[in-house]
């Protein structure tokens, strides 16, 4: 009998605001994890776990991760990648509807949290994260690129 595939599913969210007219983006930049620490990720993000919906796992790390209650009902889906050498289907979300002031919860994983302009994202964002934006722009939904380190996005 063939083996069936396994893979893992990780959650992020893309917390947005609109500032004078221009979207801004909440980024967290990783430390002590041991994978790309120094560098940017999404807002927040997590494992699924036994018995969650994609959008409850995200509504659990939100306020796990940064304080915020976050309705399932209000985020939307804006990107899936599915690097399948790693195992894993990663699920974006966004949304703007927020309740509570972003604030880093988790020191020990995450040492600054700051919202960046959507067009003006920083240098060291991960290379899987500038991709994902980069095909949020041209609304591509789906990729199963096999995004490394190495790869520069556009």
């Amino acid at each position: 009998m063939k083996e069936r595939y396994e893979t893992k599913v990780a959650v992020f969210l893309i917390l947005t605001r609109k500032v004078n007219g221009q979207t801004e983006i909440l980024l967290q930049r990783r430390c002590n994890t041991g994978y790309m620490d120094g560098q940017y990720d999404m807002a927040c993000s997590g494992h699924l776990e036994k018995g969650e919906s994609l959008s409850m796992a995200l509504a659990r790390e939100a306020k796990e991760e940064i304080n915020l209650d976050i309705k399932e009902d209000d985020l939307r889906i804006v990107s899936v990648i599915h690097p399948y050498k790693e195992d894993y289907i990663n699920v974006f979300f966004t949304t703007d509807k927020y309740v509570g002031e972003p604030k880093i919860l988790e020191p020990d994983k995450c040492d600054d949290l700051k919202w960046f302009k959507f067009e003006e994202l920083p240098e060291n964002i991960t290379i899987r994260n500038r991709n994902v934006i980069k095909n949020i722009k041209k609304g591509i939904i789906y990729d199963d690129g096999d995004f490394t380190h190495q790869k520069m996005a556009d």
